[in-house]
C-alpha cells in the first residue's frame, strides 16, 4: 500500500510538471525530471528592471532544486490540440529564466512600512556574471504570507546546498538601503486591470458582429435569379428575357471591362424580345 501512495505522488508531481511546462511558453526542456517536484506558486510583482520591466506580473514556481520565474504574456498564443483531439488552454506565461537553487546566496526579508508592503528580494550569483545580482518582488496573492513564503524557500535553497541552519540564509534589511518603494504598485495594477478589461469587451465586440460572406449572397442572388422551369408557356418570353439577362450578368466580371454601347445594346434586344408578345 505504501508503493501504491509512493507511485500516485510521484505520478502527480510529474502531472504538476507538465502543467508548469505547457502553461509557460519557452519553459526549458531541462526542466522535466524524475526527480523533480513542485513545492509551491506564489503571485508577485516585479519592483525592479533587472528582469523585466518594473511592475510587471511574475510567477514563481518553486521547485525542490529550481526556480522557474516566468512573466505575464503581453499577447497570448493560440490553443495546443493535442492528438487525442483535447484543446489545451493556451500558455499565459512567458519564461524569464530557470534558477537553481545553488545560485541563491541570500534572501533579503524587506521590512514592513508605509511605503513598502509585502517585499521580499533575492541575492543570486549566477556561473556567468561576476557579481552578485538583486531581484526584488512584492507578494500579490494575500493566501500566501511573506513569512512562510520566505522560510519555506529558504529551506529548500539550504537543502540543495547541503546547509543545515536555513534561517541564516534569511537576512532583514531596510527598503531605503535596496531603493525598493512599492506605493505606487496598486495604481500601476489597477491601471493594468482597467486596460485588460477594456480590451476584452473590444475583442467581444469584434467577434460578436458577424458579416454575411460575399459567396453567399451571390449564391442567393442566383438562385432568386434562376427562372420556374414549371410555369407555364405563355410567360416563356418574359423567363427567357430574364434568364438571358441573369446569363449576361453571370458572364460580366467588371462593369469597368464593358463598354457602355455593348451594355445599351444587350439591354436594347432583351427589351425589344420582352416586348414582342405585346405587338
Amino acid at each position: 500500500m505504501t508503493h501504491i501512495n509512493e507511485d500516485k505522488r510521484k505520478t502527480e508531481g510529474q502531472r504538476q510538471i507538465f502543467d508548469v511546462v505547457y502553461e509557460v511558453d519557452g519553459c526549458p526542456a531541462n526542466l522535466l525530471s524524475s526527480h523533480r517536484n513542485l513545492v509551491q506558486r506564489v503571485e508577485t510583482v516585479v519592483l525592479d528592471d533587472e528582469l523585466c520591466d518594473r511592475g510587471e506580473q511574475v510567477t514563481l514556481f518553486l521547485f525542490n532544486d529550481c526556480l522557474e520565474i516566468a512573466r505575464k504574456r503581453h499577447k497570448v498564443i493560440s490553443s495546443f490540440k493535442s492528438p487525442h483531439g483535447q484543446t489545451r488552454p493556451p500558455a499565459s506565461l512567458k519564461h524569464i529564466v530557470l534558477m537553481p537553487l545553488s545560485q541563491i546566496k541570500k534572501v533579503l526579508d524587506i521590512k514592513e512600512t508605509e511605503d513598502c508592503r509585502s517585499a521580499f528580494a533575492l541575492l543570486v550569483r549566477p556561473p556567468t556574471e561576476q557579481s552578485n545580482l538583486l531581484f526584488s518582488f512584492q507578494l500579490i496573492v494575500e493566501e500566501h504570507k511573506k513569512d512562510d513564503w520566505l522560510k519555506l524557500l529558504s529551506r529548500h535553497v539550504a537543502n540543495t546546498i547541503c546547509k543545515a541552519d536555513a534561517e541564516n540564509i534569511i537576512f532583514n534589511t531596510e527598503p531605503e538601503i535596496l531603493e525598493v518603494n512599492t506605493k505606487d504598485m496598486d495604481s500601476t495594477l489597477s491601471k493594468a486591470s482597467r486596460a485588460f478589461k477594456k480590451t476584452s469587451k473590444k475583442v467581444t465586440r469584434a467577434f460578436s458582429f458577424t458579416k454575411t460572406p460575399k459567396r453567399v449572397l451571390q449564391q442567393a442572388l442566383m438562385t432568386h435569379s434562376t427562372p420556374d422551369t414549371k410555369s407555364p408557356k405563355r410567360n416563356g418570353a418574359h423567363l427567357g428575357s430574364r434568364c438571358t439577362s441573369t446569363t449576361s450578368l453571370a458572364a460580366m466580371q467588371s462593369p469597368s471591362l464593358v463598354s457602355l454601347p455593348a451594355m445599351f445594346e444587350k439591354r436594347y434586344h432583351t427589351f425589344s424580345r420582352s416586348t414582342t408578345h405585346l405587338i
